[in-house]
């Protein structure tokens, strides 16, 4: 039976579950997310708490999306005035905390880097751990034997679940190699997936298109334009990867009302993709020589 169905979700307040960590003598680490708001890891630098920590994707194939992937952060001062203030705002989503009686990050990175890229058929992803509700989620439907699978060298975590603190111990902490498909990965409710994939893309546009991005931030919330194309992604019948970032790709500026996007009558979802591909592949290659 999965944590769920067995009702073992236990609710715990933030200075409860660290209080209880500190008496059992493990240490604390805070797991981030780069891409809440504000940013967390800017904050923990100002607030002079980032003495030991490991950008998740540096120094890996996802490296290029360094800056904005998680970060693990071990947390010496559970008392400063930043971790009381992350502590009381977790509808941030900013991510959650975990506890060993010895951390290495450079353990946990590996850990982590083992079970981060889902293997999908036609589009490789990113399993966003340091999101509070992705693990939420993949906590409430492993069952206690398959725990330590996703938990690994943790002794235990604290994260929000949307609505209350929620806490999990992990019956067996170690090195726990898992079979594919790791079980922990599921159909995620519609708003959740729809939530995931807000964060993907936005982390893909900082990445791929930084200037683009930046100059789209001054006039526009970057979730809120990213709805909206979607949004039109769908109406069109626009559902594969490449279809999808072509409209991230080229809705800028001038050319964000320009007539070509409109399909025609009686137009096929497929046959409009390609016309508008090719149409703007000639309109960037212009506008790159003037």
């Amino acid at each position: 039976m999965t944590q769920a169905e067995q009702g073992l979700y236990p609710t715990i307040t933030a200075s409860e579950w660290i209080a209880d960590q500190l008496a059992q003598q493990r240490e604390l680490v805070l797991v981030i997310d780069r891409l809440a708001e504000p940013d967390p890891v800017q904050a923990l630098f100002n607030a002079d708490l980032m003495q030991d920590y490991v950008n998740l994707y540096q120094d890996t194939e996802f490296a290029d999306m360094a800056e904005v992937g998680p970060w693990l952060v071990r947390l010496y001062n559970p008392d400063a005035e930043l971790v009381q203030t992350l502590l009381d705002t977790p509808e941030d989503n900013w991510g959650w905390l975990a506890s060993a009686a010895d951390i290495d990050l450079t353990i946990f990175a590996q850990h982590w880097r083992e079970r981060i890229l889902i293997d999908e058929e036609e589009q490789p992803a990113l399993y966003r751990f340091q999101d509070n509700r992705v693990i939420a989620r993949s906590l409430a439907h492993l069952t206690s034997q398959q725990l330590p699978q996703l938990l690994g060298p943790l002794s235990s975590i604290l994260y929000w679940d949307g609505g209350a603190w929620r806490s999990q111990d992990n019956p067996a902490p170690g090195s726990e190699p898992f079979s594919k498909p790791a079980p922990w990965l599921y159909p995620e409710p519609q708003h959740i997936a729809r939530q995931i994939r807000l964060d993907n893309l936005e982390q893909w546009l900082w990445e791929t298109q930084p200037d683009a991005t930046t100059a789209l931030a001054k006039h526009h919330n970057i979730r809120h334009w990213l709805n909206e194309r979607l949004d039109l992604a769908e109406r069109w019948g626009w559902a594969a990867a490449e279809q999808v970032l072509l409209v991230l790709n080229t809705k800028r500026g001038t050319l964000d009302m320009h007539p070509a996007w409109e399909p025609l009558p009686g137009e096929a979802a497929e046959n409009h993709f390609l016309r508008c591909q090719s149409i703007f592949a000639s309109l960037n290659h212009e506008g790159s020589q003037a």
